[in-house]
Parts: C-alpha cells; sequence; structure tokens
C-alpha cells in the first residue's frame, strides 16, 4: 500500500525501515523534504563513507547497484540514492549510459539488508507496463505524491505555521495560494518571507500577503483578464503595461493569457463536475474552481469572440514588427466593440 509523505516521515523517525524505497512526484519542496528525511538517518560525521547519490542520466545503474551491496563502514546504515530513475517511464534515451533493469530486478529479490536504496522518479506517471516498475511498487515502500488539491495544501500551511507558533486567517491561506499558483514549492518559499515579517506578532494577515507576496505571471495574467472581463480596460492595458515593464516577453504573456482564456471557455462550455473537468483538463482542481465563479456571469458568445481575437493578435505578434502594447490596445478596442454588440 503506498504511503504518504507525513507517513514516510514517521516510520523514518521511528526507525521502521525498509531496504528500498521508490519516491514518485514532482514537487521540489517534497522532493527536499523526502531527501532530507533520509539524510537525518546518516550521521553528518559517516555519511562520507556510508552516503552515495547517482544521477541515472550520467551514471550507469550497475553502479549505483554495486555500491547498494556494499556494507555500512563504521555505522548502522549505508545510504543511496538513485535520482531521476527515466527508465521507470516510458521515455526512451538512446545516449549512455546504459542500464541494465535485470541487475535492479535480482537486487529487489536480494537487497542488502544495511542499506537504504532509495529511487527518485520525478515525474507524473511512471510506465507501470514494465516489469521493473511493477517490481518496485510490489517490492520497495512507494511514496508517491501527485497533484496535491487545495486541502492537502492548507494542511501543509497549517503545519508549517503551527509548528513554528503562527496565526493565519483562512481569507490570508487563500491569498497565498492563489499568488503561489498552487505551488508548494513557492507557497512555502513565500510562508518563510511572511513569518520574518510578522516575526514580532506571529500573525499574517491578508494584507501582509497582498503586500509581500510576489505575484507569479500567472497570477498577473489572472488579475489582467479579470479586469478586462469586467470591461475595467484602462487597468488592463496598465497590467499589461506593467508586465512588459518586469521584462516578461510580450509572446510569453500571450501564451499565458490565451491558456487562461481557453481554460475559461472549456469551462463555461463543460458540464462535468469540477474534478471531472480538471482531470480531464490536466489542471489543478482550484483553477477550475476559480473559473467557474468567473464565467457565471459571462455570455459564453461574449467570451468566444475575445477569445478569438486573442489569437488573432497572438498571430499578430509572431507575423508583424508592430508594438506589442499597440497590438494589445486595438485589440481591447475591438474585444469592447463586440461587448456592445
Amino acid at each position: 500500500m503506498p504511503l504518504s509523505v507525513a507517513q514516510l516521515e514517521e516510520q523514518l523517525q521511528q526507525h521502521q525501515l525498509a531496504p528500498v524505497y521508490l519516491i514518485q512526484g514532482q514537487d521540489h519542496y517534497l522532493l527536499k523534504q523526502v531527501r532530507q528525511a533520509f539524510l537525518s538517518l546518516i550521521d553528518p560525521a559517516d555519511r562520507t563513507l556510508n552516503f552515495a547519490q547517482y544521477d541515472m542520466r550520467e551514471a550507469p545503474l550497475a553502479t549505483a547497484l554495486d555500491d547498494a551491496r556494499n556494507v555500512p563502514f563504521f555505522g548502522t546504515y549505508r545510504l543511496v540514492m538513485i535520482d531521476d530513475a527515466y527508465f521507470l517511464t516510458g521515455e526512451t534515451q538512446h545516449s549512455k549510459p546504459n542500464h541494465d533493469l535485470s541487475q535492479l530486478l535480482e537486487y529487489l529479490s536480494h537487497p542488502e539488508p544495511q542499506t537504504l536504496l532509495v529511487l527518485f522518479a520525478p515525474y507524473e506517471k511512471l510506465d507501470s507496463r514494465k516489469k521493473v516498475t511493477k517490481q518496485l511498487k510490489e517490492r520497495a515502500v512507494y511514496v508517491p505524491f501527485g497533484k496535491l488539491t487545495e486541502r492537502d495544501l492548507r494542511q501543509f500551511v497549517q503545519a508549517r505555521l503551527d509548528k513554528q507558533g503562527y496565526n493565519m486567517s483562512m481569507e490570508a491561506q487563500t491569498a497565498l495560494l492563489n499568488l503561489t499558483n498552487f505551488s508548494l514549492t513557492q507557497i512555502m518559499a513565500e510562508l518563510t518571507k511572511l513569518m520574518l515579517y510578522a516575526e514580532q506578532s506571529h500573525t499574517i494577515d491578508l494584507q501582509t500577503v497582498r503586500d509581500l507576496v510576489t505575484k507569479t505571471l500567472s497570477q498577473n495574467v489572472f488579475d489582467l483578464i479579470d479586469q478586462l472581463l469586467k470591461q475595467h480596460l484602462r487597468q488592463a492595458v496598465e497590467l499589461y503595461h506593467e508586465l512588459l515593464i518586469n521584462g516578461e516577453e510580450p509572446l510569453r504573456i500571450q501564451a499565458a493569457i490565451l491558456s487562461q482564456f481557453r481554460l475559461l471557455v472549456q469551462v463555461k462550455a463543460s458540464t462535468l463536475s469540477e474534478q471531472g473537468l480538471a482531470k480531464a483538463l490536466k489542471v489543478h482542481p482550484y483553477r477550475i474552481k476559480l473559473a467557474k465563479q468567473t464565467v457565471r456571469r459571462y455570455r459564453y458568445a461574449t467570451l468566444g469572440r475575445a477569445y478569438l481575437g486573442l489569437i488573432r493578435l497572438e498571430e499578430q505578434l509572431k507575423s508583424t514588427q508592430r508594438d506589442p502594447e499597440l497590438l494589445f490596445e486595438l485589440f481591447i478596442l475591438r474585444y469592447q466593440a463586440t461587448v456592445r454588440e
């Protein structure tokens, strides 16, 4: 049965250890947290002799397994980490190093009991058709973490707040999630900054979050589209201007705007549930929730015409040398005209 990160950490703290672990997930914060949990098992003074890590893009799997078969020197455990185990996915790498997966299957049958072999697979999906993947999921301790839900993210935030003795309102937490585009890695980085600011009071409010948290491009684009749909056209142009001033590339801004608007059109047209649509479109469920709240106020025809106008704008950005800001302002004028139709 797969373990959660919290369950894994609890087992490691209690020294309930297994010889082989498979860690699958893409969130950098959780990957770092898991890596540190394993490292804490090896005394810092012993790590030179009893800890090794191998990148599968550079080192042969056989070398890592040979190391794993060695008993620890003057310590209780030997820790061997295998990074970027891409051979568990459908990816094919034609260049060296070559990996003999039969050796891994053999090791799984007879693992070294004093070695902790940890394979990191930083991918959303693994190829379960492969024998080596199936065997690892069956014989190793399997710790997968996929897309984190809003509830998961709030739990991580609350656990960090409780541990440090801070209070944070629900509104402030919601704003933090929105402004960081639901990235746990960025949430935790921004939370550290917020805690430093509120070191005296140990209280983080909504205004503090709004003042201190750095907005992602996605959040800036979300605000721009919100102003556009509300017919606050001057504010939309000002936001576009600010993005250019801050060094964002026009085509990158355009791609983000199109992506957000495409989502609004898809949500407006869909009859699926929030979870079903999130799975179908492969986006975070909270984005679907926000999009549904937005599109309730607008007709499908209005959203569709705006989306087509954005596609024409992208074509102009790619095919002409005209000023991007001028092209965006022309789009705004055309959009205003279509809304009045």
